[in-house]
């Protein structure tokens, strides 16, 4: 008798010692996945919230009570038909238990949670007991929002800029300037070159000056700079760059893009005066080499 009661307790032993591991496991598990668990006995209604349940919303371990009622009570008013719709669902008809919520945390803000959630069923189908667990997912609806923001500015816009056309502008007898706003993709670089090479050759041209102070350009379509530049030259006018930004010139020369045969100022009005001592030059029979360009880097 007495070897059966030692046996009994060694066994014992070793099944208090598996389920100690067990549970230090599940508890690692848990603090990794930074999760917040619940547990809710539906004959019952009593509830467990594990401390990091409780950590999301910044509450201590005995600020509230062990309740379904305890959670409804934070949750937002305008959710708490959407999460009974879900709840119901799942323990009516078994669908998948996933919400997303506001709760009210402890300093009295708001907390976006996505919940997640199972129930068990006795033999006719009456649910017993539901367990899951609670993320906190605010950070990154803040950033969702963020980004669709950022997308709706930069699709507005693009709408403006296209609406604008192609602002080319006659600054001067003989002189063009052509202010790029904004991203340039392959169909807008070919249609501002397209525009700027009917107007030049319509109005006898002399100088088209590029102004790139407001403008994006990406590796794969500055080179439409270059045939803009390229195809001015054909037609007898000269294309001249103002307000190049740090980084437009870096992807330029990651490009590869060279621009040496082309005039490059800090700004249009250094661009202009330019151009000016140019035609003036042109008109009194000098070579433009001899002017005092002053402004030219």
């Amino acid at each position: 008798m007495t070897d059966n009661i030692d046996s009994l307790r060694a066994e014992n032993e070793r099944l208090r010692q598996r389920l100690d591991v067990l549970e230090s496991r599940i508890q690692l598990v848990v603090e990794a996945t930074n999760d917040g668990l619940w547990d809710w006995d539906l004959t019952t209604d009593e509830t467990f919230f594990s401390r990091r349940w409780k950590d999301i919303l910044g509450y201590a371990e005995d600020d509230l009570e062990s309740n379904s009622g305890a959670f409804f009570e934070l949750v937002h008013p305008d959710d708490r038909a959407k999460i009974q719709a879900v709840l119901t669902a799942h323990l009516e008809r078994r669908v998948p238990y996933v919400v997303d919520f506001r709760m009210r945390a402890k300093n009295g803000s708001w907390r976006e949670i996505l919940a997640r959630g199972q129930a068990t069923w006795d033999a006719q189908g009456k649910p017993l007991r539901m367990a899951g667990v609670h993320t906190d997912v605010t950070e990154h609806r803040r950033r969702e929002r963020e980004q669709l923001r950022n997308e709706a500015l930069i699709a507005i816009q693009r709408e403006t800029i296209n609406a604008l056309g192609v602002p080319i502008l006659q600054i001067w007898r003989g002189i063009l300037c052509l202010p790029i706003l904004g991203d340039v993709d392959d169909a807008r670089g070919a249609k501002i070159t397209h525009e700027l090479l009917e107007r030049v050759a319509e109005s006898a041209i002399r100088f088209a000056i590029i102004d790139l102070t407001g403008a994006e350009f990406h590796t794969e379509t500055v080179q439409h700079l270059a045939r803009m530049t390229r195809a001015l030259g054909l037609i007898g006018a000269q294309g001249v760059f103002c307000g190049i930004s740090p980084k437009v010139a870096m992807t330029l020369v990651d490009a590869g893009v060279e621009f040496d045969e082309v005039s490059t100022y800090r700004d249009l009005g250094d661009a202009l005066r330019a151009c000016l001592l140019r035609l003036r030059a042109r008109e009194a029979g000098l070579s433009p080499g001899t002017t005092n360009e002053g402004a030219r880097r």
